[in-house]
């Protein structure tokens, strides 16, 4: 379904897209922009593709060419862009000449196996990686606490690596969360260096959420006060913590090693 080359920057097409920049028209219409050629071929895997904006750049590849037949043999509309007008949807400065608009996945709310909750993150690098880890280690679902960053953030979107599509995730206030956790009889962990026992000397419960807590502040008062188990990653060297993303990866696969042994 490819069209004609659009050369105006006041194309309808180019300008509706060029919303989806601001978080306030994602939130507005439940869509969003993904850039780069690995995170569209991701997102064509999925039903949430609804338009594709490219350039000759990407054409010039056998990769890319496979790319756009993809995209018209599940009949997503594609437009060819001169190189001005496509500088009108990116934001990174050496395009790979491709960006697609996608509908927000959305789930049913559950609270069951291992949970993540993102506390105030704030770094896109460090969310985006969350939800990368999160499908890694086989994750149930994330629960984002609002004042977090923007989960359709670009620069989340590209450290996710196409995970905004394979991890469950809802919005909510620390309240809901704590109240969803309590309803589903979830048990609590958090990192803590107070009071705390060495991550790899703790029983992990099958159903449990792992709060990772804001890169500044560390997990809100809330969820310490009522944490049914407090851990901390030892540190050796001369630093006072780790990356949030990194601890949450070291709890994450301990709970993996842990859970797989439990069922040999």
């Amino acid at each position: 379904m490819e069209q004609a080359m659009i050369s105006s920057k006041r194309n309808e097409q180019i300008r509706d897209a060029k919303q989806l920049q601001q978080k306030k028209y994602r939130d507005q219409r439940g869509i969003f922009l993904l850039e780069g050629v690995r995170l569209v071929e991701e997102a064509l895997a999925t039903p949430y593709v609804e338009t594709v904006f490219f350039t000759s750049r990407l054409t010039d590849t056998p990769r890319g060419m496979e790319l756009v037949r993809r995209a018209s043999e599940a009949n997503i509309p594609s437009f060819h862009c001169s190189e001005p007008v496509f500088g009108e949807l990116t934001d990174t400065v050496h395009s790979q000449g491709v960006v697609a608009v996608a509908r927000k996945p959305t789930w049913p709310l559950v609270c069951a196996g291992v949970m993540l909750i993102a506390d105030g993150i704030q770094d896109p690098g460090n969310m985006g990686t969350l939800l990368r880890t999160g499908v890694a280690a086989g994750c149930s679902g994330l629960l984002v606490i609002e004042g977090s960053v923007d989960l359709y953030n670009p620069k989340v979107l590209r450290s996710s690596m196409g995970a905004i599509f394979s991890l469950p995730h809802w919005l909510l206030q620390r309240d809901e969360a704590l109240e969803l956790l309590k309803a589903n009889k979830t048990a609590i962990v958090i990192a803590d260096l107070i009071d705390s026992d060495n991550y790899w000397d703790v029983r992990y419960p099958q159903d449990m959420a792992v709060v990772i807590g804001n890169e500044a502040h560390g997990v809100h008062p809330c969820f310490r006060a009522v944490a049914d188990l407090k851990v901390q990653i030892p540190l050796v060297g001369m630093v006072e913590s780790l990356n949030a993303s990194v601890a949450a990866g070291v709890l994450l696969y301990e709970i993996l090693r842990q859970h797989r042994l439990e069922n040999i």
